[in-house]
């Protein structure tokens, strides 16, 4: 018979394997579902723009939107989140779905290059999802879709109309949902033309009462001119919601998980009651972690000293575990995604012994941040591909703060600048996500890093890296957590 913290140590396994975003909404057990109370304005129809790093959840909620019991899970834990009883949502683009549904990148590629306008293919998959019957209710193909569209347009004006009517007649709301933009094409040149004709349409769709867009995006590709230089963008600004996660959302996250785990339910439930807090449960039965524990993060933390401790050590003095991990997993915006959190607390209990007193060991917590920030570097340089030749020449050769001059010897003394210049000039317009300033040479390198949340400038003169990507690029740290070699 396991022991109350083997439970809770098995239930954070659970939690860090159903919760790794990569996977599909439909495989997690659905009461590990939780709605950070920032969040719930991003899923409301209205929310035409939804802005998120990478890891932050939007091919969750994506996911999870489309899915009828996921969605009333989240109507009867989280109310908050304001969703219509009478919803429709379909997913006019994304990862894993079929041709039949959306245009899959080659298509979106062969419609572009076939003379069809932006705005007019994304009006044909909308059109689609509406229902419109006649002759484009008759059609089998994407193009002939995107055609009829474009010959058309006053009788799809029309049509989208008299969609609309439809539904506002019957109190329903069509929502079509849009993600992994950076996957509509293989280059930048069309992703950049698709991103922008998809936001447009999404705008002109606001003027309908019952159909609305949501768009998932990446803030870099919200940042750039070549997607929002349109007239009007700044009305999709005004609505934009934004999946940031704050500490308290993250434990609470872990609570949720914790409390509707197999292994750990009861156990859980238990300590809960020892720190004088109340369980509750949804209306479909499932735990649902308690409304004050999502947010004093006095009641969090006493709460994660059950299960990791006071101490990163000895003494407080190396922190304590609560506030330890999350500042250890921030970037240089102050960001940490559910996935790396999650993943830390996975290693972290894999790494710590059977017998030992607590569910999570400090040291496990340590390597925790180290697997973390593995996974965070795999991700921004599959992103970026840049980023992996600009850090090569730095890995093992500084110790941060460093001052701006040590990181423009080593880039000099190895060619890293013109390097990069020429693997860009190569790669032209495939070239994906490419440094925006590096005809400012180091400085403006510098900038595109920071941009990207990974360096940070102090005093105008230095530079420090976040943990969460100095331990795998192999930076120094006086005092921190060790690079990976």
């Amino acid at each position: 018979m396991i022991t109350a913290v083997q439970a809770i140590r098995g239930g954070i396994k659970e939690t860090s394997a159903g919760l790794e975003q990569a996977q599909g909404t439909l495989s997690r057990p659905i009461a590990f579902t939780y709605v950070p109370p920032r969040h719930a304005r991003a899923l409301e129809p209205d929310a035409t723009l939804v802005e998120g790093i990478r890891g932050a959840g939007k091919s969750f909620w994506f996911s999870l939107l489309a899915s009828p019991k996921h969605l009333s899970f989240v109507r009867d834990g989280f109310p908050e989140a304001r969703l219509p009883e009478r919803l429709t949502v379909a997913q006019g683009f994304g990862m894993g779905l079929s041709i039949t549904q959306v245009p899959d990148a080659g298509t979106l590629t062969g419609l572009l290059d076939g003379s069809f306008r932006e705005r007019t293919i994304w009006r044909a998959v909308v059109a689609h999802h509406a229902g419109i019957g006649g002759t484009f209710g008759s059609l089998k193909t994407w193009a002939e879709r995107a055609q009829w569209v474009q010959d058309n347009p006053e009788a799809f004006a029309h049509a989208i109309e008299a969609a609309d009517q439809r539904l506002a007649d019957k109190g329903e709301t069509l929502l079509v949902l849009f993600d992994a933009l950076d996957r509509m094409a293989d280059d930048w040149q069309h992703i950049h033309r698709l991103a922008k004709g998809l936001l447009q349409v999404a705008l002109d769709l606001r003027s309908t009462r019952a159909i609305r867009c949501k768009v998932f995006a990446r803030p870099d590709l919200l940042q750039d001119a070549n997607v929002t230089s349109f007239a009007d963008y700044s009305k999709l600004l005004a609505n934009k919601a934004s999946l940031a996660w704050q500490r308290a959302d993250l434990y609470a996250l872990l609570y949720q998980c914790l409390g509707n785990a197999d292994v750990s339910r009861q156990p859980f439930a238990a300590w809960v009651d020892d720190i004088r807090g109340s369980t509750e449960a949804s209306a479909s039965g499932h735990w649902a972690v308690p409304a004050s524990l999502r947010r004093d993060e006095e009641r969090q933390e006493a709460l994660f000293e059950q299960i990791a401790g006071k101490a990163m050590g000895s003494s407080t003095k190396r922190g304590k575990p609560y506030t330890w991990l999350v500042n250890h997993l921030q970037d240089g915006l102050n960001q940490v995604s559910p996935r790396s959190f999650l993943a830390a607390l996975g290693k972290a209990a894999a790494e710590t012994a059977d017998d030992h007193t607590l569910p999570l060991d400090y040291r496990g917590i340590q390597r925790g941040v180290q697997e973390a920030s593995q996974i965070r570097v795999q991700e921004i340089t599959e992103d970026y591909p840049w980023v992996a030749p600009v850090m090569a020449p730095l890995r093992g050769n500084l110790t941060v703060p460093c001052a701006i001059s040590d990181i423009e010897r080593i880039w000099e003394g190895d060619g890293t600048l013109p390097r990069l210049d020429g693997l860009l000039q190569r790669s032209g317009d495939a070239a994906k996500l490419p440094p925006q300033h590096i005809d400012q040479g180091v400085a403006g390198l510098l900038t595109d890093l920071e941009e990207l949340g990974m360096v940070q400038r102090m005093d105008g003169k230095r530079i420090q890296m976040p943990d969460v990507f100095r331990v795998a690029f192999g930076f120094g740290r006086r005092g921190g957590v060790k690079p990976l070699q």
